[in-house]
């Protein structure tokens, strides 16, 4: 394995995101940042409510009226509270304050959403309005517990490929995908233990975190927050079980909102080594890191070429007849790379995770999950990831959380 001079790695990293700051960077203008978009939500929400109450609210007692009330007005200002509500530095209750109110509230909207879609729909049918308010709550709350399962839920998936490029006497190379995890006060500490459990039982030769570690603030001036330090020790046990290639990670959108210092401190403190715009020989193989903007970010060297581009095109002749492993976070494929890569691993989209909620993740088309043979040699494989973004729901993505398991032979 080829070790290059930390300090080095550091320079180039923070001038990297020294130019990241002096250009327009798109984590700046993420859509849930801007107050209209809340505007709408809550708008849309109040609208849900407000149509059930008067569709139903006659036929409540006055108690009954009163706990509706509360519970959509509650419901309705949780997410934008429980942004607010401050997680103590030495927290270390499984479910804090904030996480409660978070997920009793995405869990509320999200069923009084589905029930006032059914409502209409059954509506359409003539049904009567008690009816199909009975009826509709069925539904919803059956795909809200299926939501919740599915998001609590971590599976194994296995993938096989075939490759000659190993070299002999390397029969077999197994890499486990560890994608999207999304680590924030809304995640209970034991679903990392159980992801991190799956990755250690595969017994991977190599474990790549492919973005989206962490979620949110991680800490502030004074570095990372004590709250996520039990976190930081329970991922340290994948580097514990000393997989004979390494753990390795490349950051996603999420670790760059918040401010991507303490981000990467985070993935420091888990033991795990970063790359992004990088190549690393592994010996057995060739391992490339995208950074979360490098495919729109412009060569120095060559204008005409993206970051990533000039990364495959520094490859030497005795480096492309390795077997190439490339890590993005997005599940984007520049043309010109096609070829260049044998295997590209990506996560972001979590399979859709809520198919009714609008979503950039939506429109990636043909690459949302799964894997997918792009043409002249290349690979893409999609992780639907581990986490979830927003509420503690995954109603879309199939097949729960992943921990992905790629065996090459």
């Amino acid at each position: 394995m080829v070790i290059t001079n930390i300090k080095k790695i550091k320079e180039k990293e923070f001038e990297r995101i020294k130019h990241l700051k002096n250009t327009t960077n798109v984590h700046r203008n993420r859509v849930s940042d801007n107050r209209l978009f809340w505007f709408f939500v809550l708008f849309a929400i109040f609208l849900a409510h407000y149509y059930l109450y008067v569709s139903v609210g006659v036929h409540l007692k006055g108690w009954q009226e009163a706990l509706w009330l509360v519970m959509g007005a509650f419901a309705m200002m949780s997410s934008l509270a429980a942004r607010r509500l401050h997680t103590p530095r030495r927290e270390r209750r499984r479910m804090t304050l904030k996480s409660a109110v978070y997920r009793f509230g995405g869990a509320w909207n999200i069923f009084v959403i589905l029930t006032t879609a059914c409502m209409l729909i059954f509506r359409c049918f003539a049904l009567d309005i008690r009816a199909a308010f009975l009826v509709s709550c069925c539904v919803s709350f059956a795909v809200c517990a299926y939501g919740v399962y599915e998001a609590r839920t971590i599976r194994t998936v296995r993938i096989e490929l075939r490759t000659p490029k190993l070299p002999d006497g390397a029969e077999r190379l197994r890499i486990a995908q560890l994608t999207d995890l999304h680590i924030s006060p809304f995640m209970l500490l034991k679903h990392v233990a159980r992801v991190v459990d799956a990755i250690v039982s595969a017994e991977p030769d190599l474990v790549v975190i492919t973005g989206d570690l962490v979620d949110g603030s991680v800490g502030d001036e004074a570095g990372v927050s004590s709250f996520y330090l039990p976190y930081a020790e329970e991922l340290r046990r994948i580097a514990g079980a000393s997989p004979r290639l390494g753990v390795w990670a490349v950051p996603g959108n999420h670790d760059y909102y918040e401010g991507f210092e303490n981000s990467a401190e985070f993935v420091d403190l888990s033991r795990i080594e970063r790359i992004a715009g990088e190549k690393r020989d592994l010996g057995e193989i060739l391992l490339l890191g995208a950074d979360d903007l490098d495919h729109i970010r412009k060569s120095d060297a060559n204008p005409e070429q993206s970051v990533s581009e000039e990364l495959f095109a520094s490859l030497t002749c005795e480096e492309r007849k390795k077997f190439v492993l490339f890590l993005r976070h997005r599940p984007i494929v520049e043309p010109s790379t096609i070829g260049r890569f044998d295997l590209q691993l990506s996560g972001h989209t979590h399979g859709g995770q809520l198919f009714f909620i609008p979503s950039s993740r939506h429109k990636i088309p043909g690459r949302p999950k799964g894997l997918r043979f792009i043409g002249n040699g290349s690979y893409l494989y999609v992780s639907n990831g581990a986490g979830f973004v927003g509420p503690p729901h995954a109603i879309s993505r199939a097949c729960g959380g992943c921990v992905d398991r790629l065996d090459s032979r």
